[in-house]
């Protein structure tokens, strides 16, 4: 396939060849990769394309992962909510995104919330951002903490003065407060939970200059959640602004914001499936108008439910008169017939069009995506999902959102990214921990069938002394409803404080209560730790025993495998570059692990490992390693016992499954006698210098003997010291076969090769068929692969990677943050490339001392969404110091020698009883046992 050869020759080759092959009985060996193009090798149902290295298995997968995601076309822009709803076109309603275009300043500065401050040399920031680029390692501390500044010079052309402005933020870190051209605006307390301001009265019309200015603070502080000290918390603040901003112009009637309706479950559109019968679904839909034009206002809601392609399903009108500066919300139920349901194996996603419509013309349109789907929780008979039983285990991982050296400003395709590839890799479930997610997250998991939890931010701490902290509680508890009550796949809601044993029973119950006014539908159900739960009055418990009352492991695979709370070694947490050995070690005890969860009752809905991918703590030196993914998204071994349990004929729209197997073993000099071989098939067939052996599913050992698909180990198969005396001269004749059979059929097979003298570099592009947006902070994974002459990755190599760039983008991070050059493990280090607001041709080579460099060139995609921000402002700001960072150093101090002996002890006693408490969870986690 050639780079300018169209899309559709590509899979004309492609079927054309498949038919053909498909009937043949025997393997091919042809192993020629045909330049420019396509060629059959190895087996009738494996694809080698240009000089990928990687395998396609049906006609859906090769056009996707080759067309769709190849490096040179990738073009997928997923779809992504703004500010809770998704435009329409040619609607009144115009969305700005307004993330480009700001300028920062890390510390605090007078009067920086004034018009005329001059910010001339401030850096240049586009949002999502975190306030600094940190290494791999950001735990214990390193980040910054403190006040930060945030200013944006932007214009607004109305041409109709009574539009309404508004700004939403989706997150802003810690406290803050907003300033627009002088004026104080508004201020939020917690960094989790969106805020909108209406700034119409302070905003400057027909193109004259605005000045908004953010203060942002991450500092600890006990009167919001969390309010733990990050020094004690097991995650980490990090900052900034590290969430989308929108500004929203409207017409005066229109329908509102959620974040500033008092209606109780109102605000916005709200939509809620009553009931399920057959094919017939009745739905409530609940619709919020204002009205702040100075007269009474006689309008029709319009109401039409859509499909994901916008056709029209059904649609009905509702007539009001509405006074000046009134809000009203209007009520509707209906029947929809033969729709398509959403469940996590058949996610199907539906809109709902809102138009007021004022003597004939439309005046305000938006849409709200829903999934119509009905939860139901049946005790002993477990999780009904609309009127029928839900088989299996939900199994799945905790999450935190941080990211390896951008922190928390993850922008929205890699929200999506996260998703793709744990849902991928078997995953149906992503609890939050221990906060709401980004929305670009939940949007993801709506469209690829992933359960998800959601969360008021808290961990271990609840406030007594400030009432302020219970008011600001139960305010984060109806602001957390209001935001996600749309979203289809949340499944629990965390309304209580994690692990917070202290809490009052009168507070969570409150919480509880909140809940449910917000969300009165069926399928809302509050959940925390049994006994916490039965204080409360809540729906569902975390690790419960009651048959009569649904349960869920919220976190299972790292409590009692840690020596201790303080120093937390442990074999179930392994850094990437430990290698194989102490991966495989992790792999097979984590499928023990997971092996009893399927021995639980059927009242006991699943569980969630912690956790999914490795993230950064506060009160530790050490980020978590016990990940399925390390920080920067590359799956260990652990991910691949996830992904095998997956039957090899289940089918999700949009992500890859079917028959898999996967060899955890390098062969290399100190890889492990036995060879381990994760699989869904029923037999798995190794080929091994010439010896060829089969294992059963069904022969499994004792300990994995409940998983739907155990792991396949051959005993004694490999032994180095053979290919050193009967292969010296020819190991490029050892090859390791490895084949999965299905009633017999071989239906997916992998080779490796003897890994031999390192080469070279082979880069690639981590994407997950999500091409990279020129918006000034979308950035994409590019990975570099040390390899041997014949392409085979060295896992054992230990290089520094040179990453070089040609383009608009950029590299994020460099030496200083060991970024670049980036070290391998297992034979494999990360660049992330950062788009500017350019879009074009980009071009990135690796390099290795002493070894043949690579490149790789790709293309970033314009924005299709509308941006305001002032192109002069932009243009003239100070590009941000990529050379420096914040180095936290232990140094010489002036205190005297008595003061810095007690401040060490401090600290180590502050160690000591983050400790002690997670010594009582567990404690009390084995006793509910």
């Amino acid at each position: 396939m050639s780079n300018d050869n169209p899309n559709k020759r590509a899979k004309h080759i492609w079927t054309e060849a498949y038919n053909i092959c498909k009937n043949f009985k025997s393997s091919w060996e042809n192993k020629k990769i045909v330049e420019e193009g396509v060629d059959f090798s190895d087996h009738s149902e494996i694809w080698w394309i240009l000089n990928q290295k990687d395998i396609a298995w049906t006609v859906d997968d090769f056009w996707q992962r080759y067309v769709v995601n190849h490096p040179n076309s990738i073009s997928k822009i997923p779809q992504f909510s703004t500010a809770g709803f998704y435009e329409v076109e040619n609607s009144p309603r115009k969305v700005y995104n307004f993330n480009i275009g700001w300028r920062f300043f890390k510390g605090d500065i007078d009067n920086a919330n004034t018009i005329d401050f001059d910010d001339s040399n401030w850096e240049a920031a586009n949002l999502p951002h975190g306030l600094e680029i940190l290494g791999e390692n950001a735990s214990g501390g390193k980040n910054y903490q403190g006040i930060a500044w945030y200013r944006k010079v932007f214009k607004l052309n109305n041409k109709n003065k009574s539009q309404r402005t508004y700004i939403y933020f989706e997150a802003v870190m810690g406290k803050c407060e907003v300033w627009v051209n002088g004026k104080k605006v508004t201020e939020h307390f917690g960094g989790y939970l969106p805020f909108a301001v209406d700034i119409t009265d302070v905003a400057k019309q027909n193109g004259e200059t605005n000045v908004i200015a953010v203060k942002a603070d991450n500092s600890d502080d006990k009167t919001y959640l969390p309010g733990k000290r990050q020094g004690g918390l097991d995650f980490t603040y990090l900052g900034g602004i590290y969430r989308d901003t929108y500004l929203i112009q409207t017409t005066p009637t229109h329908v509102t914001l959620a974040e500033l309706s008092n209606t109780v479950a109102g605000g916005g559109v709200f939509v809620g499936t009553l009931d399920i019968n057959n094919n017939t679904a009745t739905l409530e839909v609940r619709t919020e108008i204002t009205n702040h034009s100075p007269g009474a206002k006689r309008i029709q809601v319009r109401t039409t439910l859509e499909d994901t392609d916008y056709q029209t399903l059904q649609s009905f009108e509702q007539s009001t008169v509405l006074r000046s500066k009134k809000t009203k919300q209007l009520k509707k139920q209906f029947n929809v017939s033969n729709a398509k349901f959403w469940h996590p194996d058949s996610p199907n996603l539906h809109f709902i069009k809102t138009e007021i419509i004022e003597d004939g013309k439309v005046i305000d349109a938006m849409r709200t995506r829903i999934g119509i789907r009905l939860f139901e929780m049946k005790g002993k008979d477990g999780l009904f999902i609309n009127k029928k039983p839900y088989s299996g285990k939900i199994v799945g991982v905790n999450r935190h959102q941080d990211y390896n050296y951008v922190g928390n400003a993850l922008p929205n395709s890699g929200q999506w990214r996260d998703v793709k590839i744990l849902r991928e890799g078997g995953a149906k479930i992503i609890r939050a921990g221990h906060y709401p997610q980004d929305p670009a997250f939940y949007d993801a998991c709506d469209a690829l069938g992933m359960f998800a939890t959601t969360a008021n931010p808290g961990w271990h701490f609840f406030n007594f002394k400030d009432p302020i902290f219970e008011k600001r509680l139960y305010n984060d508890s109806r602001e957390l409803v209001r935001r996600d009550r749309n979203v289809a796949s949340i499944l629990m809601w965390e309304t209580a404080l994690n692990e917070t044993r202290e809490q009052p029973a009168y507070a969570m119950n409150t919480m509880h209560k909140i809940a449910h006014d917000e969300n009165p539908f069926p399928g809302m159900f509050t959940v925390t730790d049994a006994e916490e739960a039965k204080k409360a009055g809540m729906d569902l418990h975390y690790h419960g025993t009651d048959p009569n009352v649904n349960s869920f492991t919220r976190e299972y695979g790292d409590g009692g495998e840690v020596d201790n709370w303080t120093s937390q070694n442990a074999t179930t947490r392994v850094k990437m570059e430990w290698g194989e050995k102490p991966l495989l070690t992790q792999a097979l005890m984590q499928a023990e692990i997971l092996n009893g969860l399927f021995t639980t009752p059927k009242s006991r809905l699943g569980g969630a490992k912690w956790a999914g991918i490795d993230h950064q703590r506060g009160y530790h030196p050490d980020p978590f390693w016990g990940g399925l993914l390390n920080g920067f998204r590359i799956p260990r071994y652990l991910y691949y016992v996830y992904k095998s349990q997956y039957n090899h004929d289940y089918n999700v729209s949009g992500i890859e499954t079917g028959p898999m197997l996967f060899i955890a073993h390098e062969l290399t000099q100190i890889s492990s006698k036995d060879i381990v071989v994760f699989s869904n098939c029923d037999e798995v067939r190794l080929t091994w210098l010439g010896k060829e052996k089969t294992l059963k599913a069904s022969f499994a050992e004792t300990r994995f003997k409940d998983l739907p698909h155990p792991p396949f180990i051959f005993k004694d198969m490999f032994d180095f010291s053979v290919i050193k005396s009967k292969y010296r001269n020819k190991t490029k004749e050892v090859k390791l076969i490895a084949e999965g059979l299905i009633d017999g059929k071989v239906v997916v097979r992998q080779e490796k090769d003897y890994p031999e003298h390192t080469a070279g570099v082979r880069l690639s592009i981590a994407g997950e068929g999500i091409c990279l947006t020129a918006d000034g902070s979308d950035f994409i994974p590019v990975r570099a692969t040390i390899i041997d002459i014949d392409g085979n990755k060295k896992v054992l190599a230990s290089e520094y990677v040179h990453f070089t760039i040609e383009g608009p983008a950029e590299i994020i991070g460099n030496n200083t943050t060991y970024a670049n050059p980036a070290k391998t493990e297992m034979g494999v280090a990360t660049a992330l490339i950062r788009a500017s607001t350019s879009p074009g041709k980009i071009t990135v080579t690796a390099h290795v001392n002493g070894l043949e460099s690579d490149s790789i060139t790709f293309e970033s995609q314009p924005v299709t969404s509308d941006y305001l921000y002032d192109e002069n402002y932009f243009n003239t700001s100070v590009k941000p110091k990529t050379s420096q960072t914040l180095i936290i150093q232990k140094k010489g101090s002036e205190l005297p020698n008595d003061v810095l002996e007690l401040k060490k002890k401090i600290k180590q006693l502050e160690l000591i009883i983050t400790g002690k408490e997670q010594d009582l969870m567990e404690i009390r986690s084995k006793i509910k046992k």
